[in-house]
């Protein structure tokens, strides 16, 4: 478990996102590519919500893939993406020495069965797909099994009379999850998992076990204060909301809706079908977990295998009797990597169970689920184990005999070859390399770039287009999002998001153009309530490598700047009229 296994894994996490082809994915082109834009280039002193609700979203994990594009490498796409394949190789590490430990107790050394464990999750329908990709779940996924890896080598640096280690590793294992959250909000599902996991690993009574959950608490503070500490400051002093539009029934601040801003499209419907979840996209479905269609029966088996694990442990447990039993517990506990063993794949289990609880609860879309995924291996491993050892005790002489360790092998490389059978990835939007339509050769993000009069006001109907948004050139150029009522509020309450959208764009007096995707077939809705229309025939593409679709349009204005029933002041000037004194010339502050 050295570099060259590293390596290994990115070569393998390399080899799928090059098979896989470049990421032209719907969150790219809707507010990825844009968000970092807007960070590095000051875009926040000019623009309102290009990307809509998704403007307002922590852009730290989409800097790496934007800074690629932007430099010399983007002309060598795979090379981009073999660079961002790296992500899941370090998750593909992370969960072998997890594996490791929960097969055997040494974190450092992998075996057959270790790496079929990792192969187990790692192939499932949510991570596999993601590989090369940028939808930022597999670099949460590297610090929540980073933290949870981190909380299983704590209880083994107690053993060895290190207990400083143990409390730096539990901290540490708190700032990643913390970090996580900070990164992506959707992992505020796993602190609470890897607080359960803390709790069941940590040896000792009840106030060792309230230790650990409390270092791991502290860490994750200081994790997310120090990630997004500085983002949210940010938005709460331009928009009275740490966190934009969502979670704005807590925040309350007036240019938002009060609504929480989730997705509840996936949810189980009730309880009968959130208990039977996993069965119902083990075969074929479409919107049931994600968009495209997929079938993985990978959550199915491993939360039955877990459950079998507990029971056939229970069993184990109530059947002992006699002081022979009691002989081969204690020649078991002294064998400190059985020991170990037993003690990593607890906590894995708990966390496993913990978080799937509040994944389902939550959220049920199954990208978010990756660190719950790719240890789902864990649990089979455990369930088989836990079966064989009841069907053949040992002899009370220390561990037991290896022949259940290949038994067990055996029952996971069979669970995983049936499951491997029986997926069906989903197809997330992706292009090959070379491709036919590539306006300036290949490139991994090609657009081509197109002048606009000075003083232009560009305005993003519907989502997805905004990655065009740094291609469109011209002096003092500035975005707008459609107003969305579902994130913005109402356009007559004029202290809305929608309402300052609609004054910014009534008020230009420039030239103005709209960028969307078909213009024969948009939401007309997202253009008439801006008081605006345009000629489709007047339309032009805009060129590039992600999508055909996107047109751009002069756009008309049906109240001229200065007159009729819809004129209005500038919008800044009317800022610090209908908006908190906190925001009062923010908007005029580069970032």
């Amino acid at each position: 478990m050295g570099w060259a296994v590293f390596f290994g894994c990115w070569a393998a996490a390399a080899a799928v996102a090059l098979m896989l082809g470049r990421d032209t994915s719907w969150d790219l082109r809707n507010y990825h590519y844009y968000n970092a834009y807007a960070l590095l280039e000051g875009r926040w002193a000019l623009d309102l919500a290009p990307a809509r609700a998704h403007t307002f979203l922590h852009p730290g994990l989409d800097l790496p893939f934007y800074l690629l594009t932007q430099s010399p490498l983007n002309s060598w796409p795979r090379l981009v993406s073999v660079l961002q394949a790296s992500y899941a190789g370090l998750l593909a590490f992370l969960v072998l020495a997890v594996a490791n430990l929960a097969c055997h107790g040494l974190a450092w050394r992998a075996t057959a069965a270790s790496a079929l464990v990792a192969c187990f999750g790692l192939t499932g329908a949510a991570t596999l797909p993601e590989v090369g990709a940028t939808y930022n779940d597999i670099q949460i996924g590297c610090l929540v099994v980073g933290a949870l890896f981190a909380l299983l080598l704590a209880p083994g640096a107690e053993d060895t009379g290190r207990p400083g280690r143990a409390d730096l590793l539990r901290l540490l294992a708190g700032v990643m999850a913390g970090a996580a959250v900070g990164l992506k909000l959707t992992a505020i599902i796993f602190p609470p998992a890897l607080a359960l996991a803390a709790g069941v690993a940590t040896q000792g009574g009840t106030a060792l076990r309230l230790r650990a959950v409390g270092l791991l608490s502290l860490g994750g503070a200081l994790g997310f204060v120090a990630v997004y500490g500085p983002w949210g400051w940010f938005l709460w002093e331009r928009f009275g909301n740490p966190f934009g539009p969502f979670f704005n029934l807590l925040f309350r601040s007036p240019l938002f809706p009060l609504e929480q801003g989730r997705d509840l499209r996936f949810l189980p419907d009730g309880l009968a079908e959130a208990l039977v979840y996993p069965l119902l996209w083990a075969h074929r479905s479409q919107g049931l977990v994600l968009e495209p269609s997929l079938a993985d029966p990978r959550f199915a088996v491993g939360l039955a295998a877990l459950v079998l694990a507990v029971a056939a442990r229970a069993s184990r447990r109530l059947r002992r009797s006699g002081h022979l039993d009691a002989a081969k517990l204690a020649g078991a506990s002294c064998d400190p990597t059985w020991r170990a063993a037993a003690r990593a794949e607890r906590a894995v289990l708990a966390f496993v169970l913990a978080g799937y609880a509040a994944w389902l609860g939550l959220f049920s879309i199954l990208r978010y689920a990756v660190p719950i995924e790719v240890l789902l291996g864990v649990l089979v491993w455990a369930a088989a184990r836990e079966m064989l050892l009841a069907a053949a005790p040992w002899n009370g002489q220390g561990p037991p005999a290896p022949m259940w360790r290949a038994g067990a092998t055996l029952c996971l490389g069979t669970a995983l070859g049936i499951c491997a059978l029986v997926t069906e990835y989903p197809t997330h939007p992706r292009e090959p390399f070379a491709w036919e339509r590539e306006p300036r050769g290949t490139a991994a993000v090609a657009v081509n770039r197109i002048a606009l009069p000075a003083g232009s006001l560009v305005v993003m109907v519907g989502p997805a287009v905004s990655f065009v948004a740094p291609f469109l050139d011209g002096p003092g150029v500035r975005f707008v999002g459609s107003p969305n009522s579902e994130w913005a509020g109402a356009t007559t309450d004029p202290a809305s998001y929608a309402a300052l959208v609609l004054r910014m764009v009534r008020s230009h007096p420039g030239p103005a153009f709209v960028v969307l995707e078909f213009p024969d077939s948009y939401d007309h809705q997202d253009v008439d309530v801006l008081g605006a229309s345009f000629d489709p025939a007047s339309c032009r593409p805009v060129a590039n490598n992600l999508t055909t679709a996107v047109q751009l349009c002069p756009l008309a204005m049906s109240h001229p700047h200065g007159t009729g029933t819809g004129a209005i002041t500038p919008w800044h000037a009317r800022l610090g009229a209908t908006l908190p004194g906190c925001l009062r010339g923010a908007c005029s502050r580069p970032l």
